[in-house]
């Protein structure tokens, strides 16, 4: 594994902890912002009881060409787009309570599971101004800026992330980007034609930006968070045009990667673009499958100690900044840095010309806020991908012929038997096997192997292999559970 620490481009530590990306400072240009109304006609979506052609509201940030005199839009300009997304008449009042309570939702999340300060009223917070204008009939383009599309997480809106989008813009990139849905409606039941289904969108988008709303543009990259990353990944492989990928907390270096695996259109031979990915502060939740098979060698991984999956949108650092106090709050704090790590990602490799320019990458020290994940786990992902492309007696021979390496990672090996889940129980126990026999005193072996076998149906050998995790550690509970589930079953 290639990991080289360029990502966070201008970043300078200061105090040890605290750097400028926290001010989140905008660029040079004025942010515009505009949607587009249209349809893919060769697609049928469902609206309550109707069946229409696919609407896509396509969202739109830009460097304007010009100084805005126009004032900023509100909050609220943004959150009523989530419900004009399937019916772009929606009458005003709909809008108007579906923008009141989704906001109130949020917030009150907010206040409670991240402890922000939400005592200003869900109206302030809808009033709040954002940093794009509406005004600029001029893109400062001229083919001359990269293009970013913005991959939105699981049936959600753009705006979900339109802070990074407006911070990008105003330092020289078009963003573009329309909602999540899945196949034929806003539910996404199906992970695989979800996951396509968004390609198509975004693929939908590039064709139309190109046809109707630019001259052109220097070069491509993309950005997605959750299931939106892993459209990206697909996105990537059919487009050649794609130069960088950026993920935040993608869903593919997770379970979903074994889904992703089995897609007609992903090809690990044609990862070449340069990627970067940010990550949760879960230990022991990934092996990062898709991150340690990709091809590129330029590739670097981050993990954000103080968020979770959710701490990836932009919601909190807003309702953060409504409040009119310091951002102080870490979510605040993280998110600014994920923003700058993306900006640093993005020059280098979109405007390569103005990064040297200005001198490459500033040097970039560990702190509290993001941290480089230096853990090689390809070989980890090399057993992975043989599992799922089912090579059972390479599998078998790079086992027996990789003792060492393979011994050592006795944690890596358990998370991947959990990756694994139903679908492949066969794989999952000849891993576990491989764990007890090698770490005949390890609880944690023995409780995953009682894990694979229930899951299989084996209850006689899961009881076995549970009965010995609980004599090696006979105070845990999570054993006597499991134990006691299986006995009631």
């Amino acid at each position: 594994m290639n990991i080289k620490v360029i990502c966070l481009g201008a970043l300078i530590l200061i105090s040890g902890n605290i750097c400028s990306a926290f001010e989140l400072e905008k660029g040079s240009y004025d942010v515009c912002f505009k949607t587009f109304e249209t349809y893919d006609d060769s697609r049928q979506y469902t609206v309550g009881k109707d069946t229409i052609a696919r609407p896509l509201l396509i969202h739109f940030w830009y460097p304007a060409a010009e100084r805005i005199k126009d004032p900023n839009l509100a909050f609220k300009d943004y959150i009523d787009l989530i419900a004009l997304r399937e019916d772009f008449s929606r009458i005003s009042s709909e809008v108007n309570e579906n923008s009141f309570n989704y906001v109130s939702a949020y917030s009150g999340f907010a206040k409670q599971a991240f402890g922000l300060d939400t005592s200003i009223t869900t109206q302030q917070i809808l009033a709040c101004p954002v940093s794009a204008k509406s005004g600029g009939t001029n893109i400062k383009s001229k083919g001359k800026l990269p293009l970013l599309i913005y991959a939105p997480s699981n049936s959600k809106s753009s705006v979900q992330n339109h802070l990074i989008c407006e911070f990008l813009a105003s330092h020289g990139f078009m963003i573009i980007s329309v909602g999540s849905a899945g196949p034929s409606s806003l539910q996404r039941p199906d992970l695989t034609k979800s996951t396509m289904a968004q390609v198509e969108d975004m693929e939908f988008i590039l064709k139309y930006f190109e046809d109707h709303i630019s001259s052109g543009y220097t070069s491509l990259g993309l950005f997605g968070f959750s299931s939106g990353s892993q459209a990206t990944t697909i996105f990537q492989m059919r487009n050649k045009k794609v130069k960088a990928v950026f993920s935040m907390d993608g869903g593919h270096e997770y379970g979903a990667y074994m889904a992703l695996y089995d897609m007609k259109d992903f090809k690990l031979k044609k990862t070449n673009v340069p990627y970067c990915l940010v990550v949760n502060n879960y230990e022991n939740f990934s092996i990062y499958p898709y991150y340690n098979s990709i091809r590129t060698a330029d590739k670097q991984i981050y993990r954000m100690p103080f968020l979770d999956h959710n701490g990836f949108i932009s919601y909190w650092r807003f309702f953060d900044s409504c409040s009119g106090g310091p951002l102080s709050n870490k979510l605040s704090i993280s998110y600014a840095y994920i923003c700058d790590c993306a900006l640093g990602f993005f020059r280098r490799y979109l405007k390569p010309d103005q990064w040297k320019h200005d001198g490459g990458d500033a040097s970039i020290a560990d702190n509290n806020f993001i941290q480089p994940l230096l853990q090689d786990n390809t070989s980890i992902a090399e057993l992975c991908n043989l599992i799922l492309s089912d090579n059972r007696d390479l599998l078998t021979k790079r086992l027996r012929e990789n003792q060492a390496i393979y011994y050592a990672l006795e944690n890596e090996i358990s998370i991947l038997t959990k990756m694994l889940g139903d679908k492949h129980t066969d794989y999952s126990i000849q891993l576990c096997l491989y764990n007890t026999a090698n770490h005949p005193k390890s609880w944690q072996a023995y409780f995953d192997l009682g894990n694979a076998y229930m899951r299989k149906g084996e209850k006689a050998e899961s009881k076995k292999a549970l009965l010995k995790a609980l004599e090696l550690n006979p105070e845990n509970t999570a054993i006597s559970q499991l134990l006691d589930e299986l006995n009631q079953g």
